[in-house]
């Protein structure tokens, strides 16, 4: 169809003018144009984006590669991966996508791995995720080198004899004891008779040995005693002590000479106690032992009663030849026997006083009972508990004797005042009365 005529054709139509047959020549038309300037619809097409690896439920562990693939209508601009709602991370890649999560940042256990899509437009994706479990071992480490090896132990140990003391003299089955240390540890400590083969003690800090000197012949002998620690370091101690078995008095199964002189007998009707228990309750008992011991024998026994007897040989009026003999009765049920201190500290009390009333005062008592505030009181000796005698060697052992000599009875005569609260008696005692 013609969109038009010719503007000749319009005016002779118009005017009824006759016309000559026409040959219609058709002139092809323009279509008239749309408004100028139009444009085209803007783009509001999400891309889309998926998880291709890790697979959902899978474990990971490091460094774990997350993949995956996006599209968009018109393009894909970037990818972006979070782990459990957190910040977002660039990926590489756009359609075909990888991130690299460190894992060793996140606990072990189920984690979510988001990613999401976004155009150049600014449209974004629903965010793709998957469930995984992170699983990651602390590294490894070497364990701590070994602590450096202890410095060789070299230092000997310490030993020492304490019974018998040395220069004593003794006799029967003897109680070796003493002491050893180190500064580790004891191995073992042992026992040999002149030189000859080691015995083994019972014990290493604290050790004993019985030795039957009845074997070894009268005279004198070395003991040593030899101390060994763990490292095989060791040390010896030496003691000189004299054997005598073949003069020993009727009944007396032992008998020892302290280096002070003094005389120890143990009976054979005594159990449970030897010639070095004795010294040791009667040394630390016992002032002047080294004055009065070699005119004492301390006899233990059963049959008589703790006493003490004393003898001097008067010629011209001058006392010479003192002798004392203490008894102290080891039978149940005995005071010795509850009250061993006490007992050795009042009977060699009586030996040291008799001593010195002999030897000293030439018989006189006066000073003495002076001295005790009693001199000419019409009650002495009228009684056991009168006794100058006794009142003297309980002086004595309240004044000299250890605490365990002091505590163990109460003073003999109640009715006068205890020694130690009589002003200058112990004085008077041990420089008056012991006048040399």
């Amino acid at each position: 169809m013609l969109s038009h005529l010719s503007s000749a054709v319009r005016r002779c139509i118009r005017n009824r003018v006759a016309l000559a047959p026409l040959i219609l020549v058709l002139v092809p038309g323009v279509a008239q144009a749309g408004p100028a300037g139009g444009k085209g619809k803007r783009d509001t097409a999400p891309p889309s984006v998926s998880i291709t690896a890790p697979a959902a439920g899978a474990t990971v562990t490091a460094t774990a590669s997350v993949m995956g693939s996006a599209s968009d209508n018109v393009g894909v601009a970037k990818i972006e991966v979070s782990v459990d709602g957190g910040a977002f991370q660039a990926a590489s890649g756009t359609t075909s996508w990888s991130a690299a999560i460190d894992t060793r940042n996140y606990t072990n256990g189920t984690h979510t791995v988001a990613a999401r899509a976004a155009d150049a437009a600014g449209n974004k994706s629903p965010l793709a995720s998957v469930a995984v479990t992170v699983s990651n071992t602390a590294p490894a480490t070497s364990p701590p080198p070994p602590p450096p090896a202890p410095p060789a132990d070299t230092t000997a140990p310490s030993i020492a004899i304490a019974a018998p003391t040395a220069a004593a003299t003794v006799s029967g089955e003897v109680t070796v004891s003493g002491t050893a240390t180190d500064d580790t540890a004891l191995a073992r400590v042992d026992l040999s008779v002149d030189g000859g083969s080691y015995q083994t003690a019972s014990g290493t800090g604290s050790w004993v040995f019985g030795l039957n000197t009845a074997t070894y012949a009268d005279g004198g002998h070395t003991l040593t005693a030899r101390a060994t620690d763990t490292s095989g370091n060791v040390v010896t101690s030496r003691e000189s002590v004299t054997f005598s078995n073949s003069s020993l008095p009727p009944g007396v199964a032992e008998q020892m000479v302290t280096p002070e002189g003094a005389t120890i007998q143990i009976y054979s009707d005594v159990t449970g106690w030897k010639a070095q228990q004795v010294y040791d309750l009667l040394k630390p008992n016992a002032y002047q032992l080294g004055l009065v011991g070699p005119h004492l024998t301390v006899k233990v026994q059963t049959t008589s009663p703790s006493s003490t007897s004393a003898s001097a040989v008067k010629l011209n009026g001058v006392y010479s030849s003192y002798k004392a003999s203490v008894y102290l009765q080891a039978k149940g049920g005995t005071t010795f026997m509850s009250h061993p201190d006490a007992i050795v500290a009042h009977e060699y009390g009586h030996a040291w006083t008799l001593y010195h009333l002999y030897m000293s005062q030439q018989g006189d008592w006066t000073a003495y009972l002076s001295a005790r505030g009693i001199l000419g009181d019409p009650r002495l000796d009228s009684t056991y508990n009168w006794s100058k005698n006794e009142m003297i060697a309980d002086d004595y052992r309240l004044l000299f004797g250890t605490p365990a000599a002091q505590d163990g009875l109460a003073y003999i005569n109640p009715q006068v005042p205890d020694p130690r609260s009589v002003p200058g008696l112990r004085d008077f005692l041990a420089t008056v009365w012991a006048t040399p």
